[in-house]
């Protein structure tokens, strides 16, 4: 029941991010809102780290480009693109990753692609043409937000190997703090920019502690009662999640164009995700 519970969570937790984004990027620029997160979420990590198992030095370097990646640039793309395309596309676009990670493993780790995970490749990209339009806003939005999908794939497939050393919550907790890196020097300015507007600091808390602290928590805890495989397959639910809040929350727009679209790219997913 814990389990389920915690997935639950995390979900929820994940799809809302999409739409805290949105909303956050309409009043503070992309990169404050990537600092101020993990400005939150790192005081919580370094809590772990103390607690955990430490990184050996000649690690330190691959933990801090892993989380490069996997905060840097994953979160400046993603708030980027955002600021052009809703939360709720920006969250299927992103739920391309295990796409991108089957792409890296079969040249880097040597892992063979299927016939019918080709298939379900051209699906999903099908689907993203579909909810793509040739306006300048759209195709520039999901071609950053494509970058932050990329650089997840990258962080996920390159912190395989660091995995047989490192526990996930270890590996992560680092890798989020080193990552934040390039962020800090913004930080002060972001403050700032915060202005006391309630509804604005209640986002920025929530992509912090919820989305980003508990969120890995929660999946990490999940994945210690499931098999990573099947686990997998129950992150297309985020995009559901997002698409229906940023619909109720921020009143965006669900055409049967981008239901469509959205609709094709998760059983592309879904078909490159289960086992063969």
């Amino acid at each position: 029941m814990k389990k389920w519970f915690a997935l639950t969570s995390t979900i929820i937790f994940w799809g809302l991010a999409f739409t805290a984004i949105k909303y956050s990027v309409k009043f503070l620029s992309p990169i404050s809102v990537a600092s101020l997160r993990f400005a939150i979420a790192n005081v919580l990590f370094a809590l772990l780290i103390v607690k955990g198992k430490r990184i050996r030095w000649d690690d330190l370097p691959k933990v801090f480009a892993l989380g490069v990646f996997g905060v840097s640039v994953y979160h400046i793309s993603l708030n980027l693109g955002e600021v052009y395309i809703s939360s709720g596309v920006a969250s299927v676009v992103v739920s391309l990753a295990p796409i991108f990670v089957l792409f890296l493993s079969a040249i880097f780790l040597k892992e063979k692609i299927t016939y019918g995970k080709i298939f379900g490749i051209i699906l999903a990209f099908a689907g993203v043409a579909v909810i793509s339009d040739p306006s300048y806003d759209n195709i520039c939005g999901i071609a950053l937000v494509m970058v932050s999908t990329i650089a997840a794939a990258i962080y996920t497939t390159f912190g395989k190997s660091l995995l047989s050393k490192y526990d996930p919550v270890t590996l992560t907790s680092n890798a989020m703090i080193l990552g934040a890196i390039p962020l800090y020097p913004f930080l002060p300015e972001s403050i700032l920019s915060l202005q006391g507007d309630p509804g604005l600091i209640a986002s920025i808390v929530f992509l912090g502690i919820f989305s980003t602290f508990l969120g890995y928590l929660g999946w990490y805890y999940f994945l210690e009662k499931e098999e990573a495989s099947r686990a997998s397959v129950f992150l297309l639910a985020i995009p559901v999640v997002s698409l229906i809040a940023g619909s109720v929350l921020l009143s965006e727009l669900l055409t049967i164009k981008t239901l469509a679209g959205s609709g094709l790219v998760l059983l592309g997913i879904y078909i490159v995700l289960r086992k063969r």
